[in-house]
């Protein structure tokens, strides 16, 4: 009996949630980066070197 009930079903649906799902995540993350601006994405490139910046400084 359940052999038959997943023998019926169709996966073609999950695979294109699965693909509408990816599409829009990757369109949002490529509109985030592309809307960014270049003087907040200076300050987060320099946080590594940056020992001036307590904010994100890791307490030891």
């Amino acid at each position: 009996m359940i052999k038959d009930l997943l023998n019926r079903l169709d996966y073609g649906v999950f695979a294109e949630l699965s693909l509408v799902l990816f599409v829009c995540i990757f369109v949002a993350v490529a509109i985030r980066t592309l809307l960014t601006r270049s003087d907040s994405a200076n300050r987060f490139a320099n946080i590594v070197l940056d020992d001036k910046n307590e904010e994100y400084k890791v307490n030891e």
